[in-house]
């Protein structure tokens, strides 16, 4: 046996700290302290006579032997899990953590979670309503549900990212709104009310107006930001002014005629939907089936309904 794989512990508590790059966040992982990383990643260097991190100010980065590093621990480290998981293969009866925005979670998952245990009582999710993007890899969250402008960023090597939708967005508002606006045009929406999401900076208001070609340079936007959609979705129920939504969260507002569109022009951003969860879960069967359900509920792949966030 090569004696270096009496490193193991130290390789383990390397690759968690590489994958984070910050020993804060690997202690916090592996519950030891963030000294006893450092001294770990000390001694891994010792050993190996190489540095394997790059360090400037508060700011950590891997060497180009640490990346060598890197890529092959978390090689080998999937191939035990993946061992693991063949020989301790979780059944399909059981629990799922599904993770996914507040307003997701709130406006249309846990609404529709009867019908689920329906089909699957043998299955229970629990929800976790958050507007982080969470780590999947300690192990707290099975199945991530993510909206994002673009796919690139969710890809991780420990990871699969299925994307299940392509969703245009539009704006939404109270009948009696509308009536009010008339709008022919988008800038009859310039004055109105509007609601958006704070620290948004591709699909909001401002991106939505320059697409249509009006300028908001010289007029101040009378624009309330929130910090998720649902509490926009309520305000905008009650006639206070209007949103950009999707029909995920507001569909059956729209259906029942709550909602209306006060100008039919469409975001030019749209918003990807994507299920995320760990390719080696020993949980694989049980997550097959919920994201089986997920894709055949949702709307995404009906072109005559605008799919968006």
């Amino acid at each position: 046996m090569d004696k270096r794989l009496r490193w193991l512990n130290n390789l383990l508590c390397f690759e968690v700290a590489a994958r984070h790059q910050s020993y804060s966040k690997a202690a916090g992982e592996l519950a030891i302290s963030q000294a006893a990383v450092s001294q770990k990643m000390r001694q891994l260097e010792d050993s190996l006579n190489v540095k394997l991190f790059s360090r400037q100010a508060r700011s950590m980065t891997l060497t180009a032997q640490g990346k060598v590093l890197l890529a092959s621990c978390q090689r080998g480290f999937a191939d035990i899990v993946e061992g693991l998981n063949q020989v301790q293969e979780a059944p399909v009866a059981g629990s799922l953590t599904v993770s996914s925005t507040q307003a997701f979670c709130a406006l249309w998952l846990v609404p529709r979670l009867i019908d689920f245990y329906s089909e699957q009582s043998h299955i229970n999710i629990n929800v976790l309503g958050s507007n982080r993007v969470e780590d999947l890899n300690d192990g707290k969250i099975d199945v991530a549900i993510r909206f994002s402008t673009t796919s690139t960023h969710l890809h991780k090597p420990s990871l699969v990212v299925e994307q299940i939708g392509d969703n245009p967005v539009f704006p939404v508002c109270a009948p009696a709104v509308a009536d009010k606006l008339a709008a022919t045009h988008p800038r009859d929406l310039l004055h109105a009310r509007l609601f958006s999401l704070a620290h948004e900076n591709k699909v909001n208001w401002e991106t939505w107006f320059e697409a249509a070609n009006v300028d908001t340079y010289h007029t101040e936007l009378n624009k309330t930001e929130v910090t998720s959609s649902d509490l926009a979705l309520s305000a905008v129920l009650a006639g206070h002014g209007v949103m950009l939504a999707s029909d995920i969260m507001v569909g059956e507002y729209l259906k029942s005629g709550q909602l209306v569109f006060p100008v039919d022009f469409p975001h030019p951003v749209s918003w990807k939907a994507h299920l995320v969860y760990l390719k080696n879960s020993p949980k694989h069967k049980r997550i097959k089936v919920f994201c089986e359900w997920i894709k055949a509920q949702m709307p995404f792949d009906d072109p005559s309904v605008n799919t968006v966030i």
